[in-house]
């Protein structure tokens, strides 16, 4: 393969582009949870699946390029050995990826949050409805009154 410098530049900047867009779909995302809107919500899981899978392209190929070059050495150590007209170009990629990631991480953790909250709505709704099933006139059975029940109640996929 005819790998260059420049060519190591563009793989860079599309790597850090696709990144961005995962950002951006994770955060879309965010915003679907926010509002509780189902469609969004699947809307947004299949861009951010997608925005993931073509970020994991981009990254596979600048590291190919990277180990080929370099070996096991970091990003920031091969940006070191570019030419000299190459390195504000470089190191702003880095830049943008460093911070992108760092952004990108809090959105996922704050998207973990909203998901987990609405699970436990949902735990929460369920023995409620649990607590209302057996609650009313219980069933009398020749030994007594019916335990109310220790299983789940089901529900459906669109809660």
């Amino acid at each position: 393969m005819n790998d260059s410098w420049e060519m190591f530049a563009a793989v860079l900047a599309d790597e850090s582009a696709h990144l961005a867009r995962v950002h951006d779909a994770a955060q879309r995302l965010t915003k679907a949870l926010v509002a509780n809107d189902l469609d969004e919500i699947g809307e947004g899981e299949r861009a951010l699946d997608a925005a993931r899978a073509a970020y994991q392209s981009a990254s596979g190929k600048r590291r190919g390029m990277q180990v080929r070059g370099f070996g096991n050495l970091t990003l920031r150590q091969v940006c070191a050995y570019a030419p000299r007209n190459l390195w504000p170009t470089l190191n702003q990629r880095i830049a943008e990826l460093t911070t992108t990631s760092i952004a990108l991480g809090i959105t996922n953790n704050n998207n973990k949050s909203l998901i987990m909250s609405g699970m436990q709505r949902l735990m929460k709704v369920t023995a409620a409805l649990q607590a209302a099933a057996s609650d009313g006139p219980r069933t009398y059975k020749r030994r007594g009154i019916v335990p109310p029940p220790s299983n789940s109640v089901l529900v459906s996929s669109k809660a």
